[in-house]
């Protein structure tokens, strides 16, 4: 794993770091036995080139987005609208995975189990093999083949709440993974817009203007 700054040119228009790139050396992954379960996980759900983001990404534009961005108010919003240059636009699941070029439904629905609604705290007690009855989850209770969609969580889908304990959204992303239930990237992507929609716009959060962007090379 390299954490370095942002490509020359890519900068905030503050002047400030936009954030931190993390890739991985993926042949240098899969060599190791011990990832292969992980390796598997990774080319079910689409993830695997998430791993390595794009090369280049628009500051200004991706700052135009997040400041312009609401759900409008709809109680349980699928989209996402923004303007950017004056223009308006909508952003849902189904155009992040075409954007991804990577299928919105499973290509063979009897690859994934059918979702059934589970307590957090029964989460927590499956992926932990019944080591823990909290509603969150630390690191160390995740099954072994689960480390590389964890650490693509933390480094370049949900970076703003990776210091954060696995709980609510992230929670239920691993356990799907885990237990063979089908979400997507796009889902991922799409549930982590709505979250900073909703902490940061409707609350006004203090200081959320240094918050680090999410995922803009994604985003792009």
């Amino acid at each position: 794993m390299i954490v370095g700054s942002p490509i020359e040119g890519n900068l905030d228009c503050r002047d400030q770091s936009f954030h931190s790139e993390t890739w991985f050396d993926i042949e240098a992954l899969r060599q190791q036995p011990e990832l292969r379960d992980s390796f598997h996980l990774l080319h079910s759900y689409h993830m695997e080139h998430l791993l390595t983001p794009r090369q280049f990404y628009y500051p200004r534009v991706v700052l135009d987005f997040y400041q312009s961005m609401t759900t409008r108010g709809v109680r349980n919003p699928t989209l996402i609208y923004f303007t950017i240059d004056g223009r308006q636009g909508a952003i849902g699941a189904r155009h992040i995975a075409e954007a991804l070029r990577i299928p919105y439904d499973p290509v063979t629905q009897a690859d994934f189990r059918e979702w059934s609604s589970f307590s957090q705290r029964d989460m927590v007690c499956i992926l932990s093999r019944g080591t823990s009855t909290a509603s969150v989850l630390t690191r160390r209770e995740l099954p072994s083949g689960m480390l590389l969609i964890d650490v693509l969580l933390r480094a370049n889908i949900f970076p703003l709440q990776h210091k954060v304990q696995r709980r609510g959204t992230i929670l239920e992303a691993l356990f799907r993974i885990s237990e063979g239930y089908y979400f997507g990237p796009h889902h991922l992507i799409m549930t982590s817009l709505l979250h900073f929609e909703e902490k940061v716009h409707q609350k006004k959060l203090q200081g959320a203007d240094v918050i680090p962007l999410l995922f803009p090379r994604l985003l792009c």
